[in-house]
């Protein structure tokens, strides 16, 4: 096949990154933007991993659950690659795709339903925006690490974020330094992110650049104004491209962000870890409580607890709470959080969850939340030798989700699942499994 050689395909599926699949000349393909059922055409762009990837081009004949996008980048823009699904569809999806991931390891269990998010726009308390080499400011194009979408609108953090870009964008561009370029790895303007307090509408706004000084920062303090509560320069000298700064610069306002969820207000620095939806982590909070269960426990311990969210939620379920975290910041956050909700029999440790001495906690209950690739070999194994009576597995991949629950069975019997949509328009879910000791 050629480059941009267009082919008609069926879409009879849809892949784990919310892609519609289907085949070309007798090989596995895939096409963003599309639904199960429908008819395309779509152009080649590459083959990865043995499957075809296409660009869409015409919908042929579209699916009864296809609906008109509210954004006008959507079809290019990778933030909301299911925005042209109905909304009911996208959550039958999400619940097909994690209980195919469960069946695929052979574990026992399945969710009935996807707990829908009440808010479809506006929902999300973070966005990491990024440079383009040509000034764009935006997001990236779906599978294309070096594509960037310029955006004037996104319906995904709040409208004033979207006049935090535009104010940030003319800034770059009345500077005259170069922005990132990733085929080059040079240039300064790196990131834009933007953190919101929904319960306190407090924002922290954060400009990751290369190594150098920010040009006029007082300037552009000045020109967001009451747009920022707080606003960092952020340093990457690093060729990665993340948006995590290796050095931090406060310019205005308090060190941190402070949001409130279930009763509790947490202090969020600008690199700290928290759930990016605020207000369905108020409901999965309340889904690992009631996972936990009603009877109070001796030692409940949180791995991968952040700034300590799940921990001081559940301070109440058990007589002593530990949390462990790698980061060190999120560490020293997660006491002053427990301290800022008069919380006192909570400790936290900073480890690595595999490097974790566990004789030291002897827990009853463990609460995980590990990142997208699921639990180290070496916490499964320590799981195993500490055999606590209950585990609950909060897992933004049902993939890695799967996998370990079906490494764990050796010790334990997974009893229940459940999931909660913290991401729409996108193929991202978040699932809660309940495993027992056997």
């Amino acid at each position: 096949m050629k480059f941009g050689e267009r082919h008609v395909i069926g879409i009879t599926g849809t892949d784990a990154k919310g892609r519609g699949c289907g085949e070309v000349a007798g090989r596995p393909a895939c096409v963003h933007f599309t639904l199960p059922g429908e008819e395309v055409e779509a152009s080649y762009v590459s083959r990865r991993k043995g499957v075809v990837v296409l660009r869409l081009e015409k919908v042929l004949r579209p699916s009864p659950h296809r609906t008109e996008p509210r954004c006008p980048h959507a079809g290019h823009c990778g933030g909301c690659v299911w925005q042209q699904h109905a909304y009911p569809h996208q959550l039958d999806l999400k619940r097909d795709l994690i209980n195919r991931s469960f069946e695929a390891q052979g574990v026992p269990l399945r969710v009935d339903r996807v707990e829908p998010c009440p808010d479809l726009w506006y929902y999300r308390n973070r966005m990491d925006y990024c440079f383009g080499p040509r000034g764009e400011l935006g997001l990236k194009e779906p599978g294309r690490w070096n594509a960037h979408v310029n955006l004037d609108t996104c319906f995904l953090l709040s409208p004033e974020a979207v006049l935090v870009m535009d104010i940030i964008r003319d800034y770059a561009a009345s500077t005259g330094l170069e922005p990132w370029d990733n085929r080059r790895r040079s240039g300064f303007f790196r990131y834009l992110v933007i953190r919101e307090g929904k319960n306190t509408d407090e924002r922290l706004v954060t400009i990751v650049t290369a190594e150098g000084e920010l040009p006029e920062s007082r300037n552009l303090v000045g020109r967001l104004g009451p747009l920022a509560t707080a606003v960092y320069h952020g340093i990457n000298p690093t060729l990665t491209d993340i948006s995590v700064s290796s050095r931090l610069i406060r310019l205005k306002g308090p060190p941190y962000l402070t949001e409130r969820v279930a009763g509790n207000a947490y202090r969020i620095y600008p690199d700290s870890f928290f759930q990016t939806n605020t207000r369905m982590a108020d409901a999965l909070l309340h889904q690992v409580i009631d996972y936990v269960g009603q009877e109070k426990v001796g030692v409940l311990l949180d791995l991968y607890c952040g700034v300590g969210f799940f921990t001081l939620g559940l301070a109440g379920t058990a007589d002593r709470v530990i949390g462990v975290e790698a980061d060190a910041g999120a560490i020293e956050a997660a006491r002053e959080n427990a301290t800022l909700n008069g919380v006192t029999n909570a400790e936290f440790i900073d480890a690595q969850a595999e490097g974790l001495v566990w004789e030291s906690a002897r827990p009853d209950t463990v609460v995980i939340d590990p990142p997208r690739p699921g639990l180290h070999p070496r916490v499964c194994e320590a799981l195993l030798r500490a055999r606590p009576q209950r585990i609950v597995y909060v897992s933004c991949n049902h993939r890695s989700l799967a996998r370990d629950l079906q490494t764990l069975r050796d010790g334990f019997r997974p009893v229940t699942a459940s999931a909660l949509d913290l991401f729409p328009h996108s193929p991202h879910v978040e699932t809660v499994a309940l495993l027992e000791r056997q």
